[in-house]
C-alpha cells in the first residue's frame, strides 16, 4: 500500500469536505437573513396595522386623531391627552422601522414606502406640538432624521387628507 496515495486521497477529501461545509453554512446564513428579514417586515406591518385599527374602531378614537393631527388646538385636555398617547405609540413603530431600515434589517423597498408617511405625519400642526413634548423619549439619530427634514421631501403634502 502507498501510504503517500493514501495520505494525498485523504487530504483531497478534507478538501472536499471543508469546501462543503463552508457552502453548506453560507447556504444556512442566507437561509437565516431572510427569515430575519421577513420577520422585522412582518412585525413592522403588523404594528402599522394595529395602530391604524384601533384609531378606526372608534368614531370618537378617530376624531381625535383627524383633529389632533390638523387642529389640535379644537381638543379638550382629555383628548390631547389620547391624541399624544396614539402618537407615541405610531412613533414609537416608526423609530422601529428606522432602527430596522438602518440596521438593515428592511429593504429600500419597504422603508421608501414609509418613510414619506413618516414625514408626512411628523409635519403636520399636531404633531409638530406633540413632538415638542416627547421628542426627547425618542432617539437621537431618530430625533435628527424628523427634525432635519423638510416638507418638500414629501411627494404631496397639501394634497394628501390623511
Amino acid at each position: 500500500m502507498n501510504w503517500e496515495a493514501v495520505s494525498a486521497v485523504s487530504g483531497g477529501l478534507a478538501a472536499i469536505a471543508v469546501v462543503l461545509s463552508v457552502v453548506y453554512l453560507a447556504v444556512q446564513v442566507r437561509r437565516n437573513t431572510l427569515a430575519m428579514h421577513s420577520q422585522a417586515h412582518h412585525l413592522t406591518t403588523i404594528a402599522l396595522a394595529e395602530t391604524a385599527a384601533a384609531i378606526a374602531s372608534s368614531g370618537e378614537l378617530s376624531r381625535i386623531y383627524r383633529l389632533g393631527l390638523s387642529s389640535p388646538d379644537q381638543l379638550g385636555e382629555d383628548e390631547l391627552f389620547r391624541f399624544a398617547a396614539i402618537g407615541t405609540s405610531q412613533f414609537r413603530t416608526f423609530e422601529n422601522l428606522f432602527f430596522q431600515y438602518r440596521s438593515g434589517l428592511v429593504t429600500e423597498d419597504f422603508w421608501s414606502a414609509h418613510r414619506e408617511n413618516i414625514l408626512w405625519f411628523f409635519h403636520t400642526p399636531g404633531m409638530q406640538i406633540w413632538w415638542q413634548d416627547k421628542r426627547l423619549a425618542f432617539s437621537g439619530s431618530f430625533r435628527e432624521f424628523l427634525e432635519n427634514s423638510e416638507v418638500t421631501e414629501i411627494a404631496s403634502p397639501d394634497t394628501r387628507r390623511i
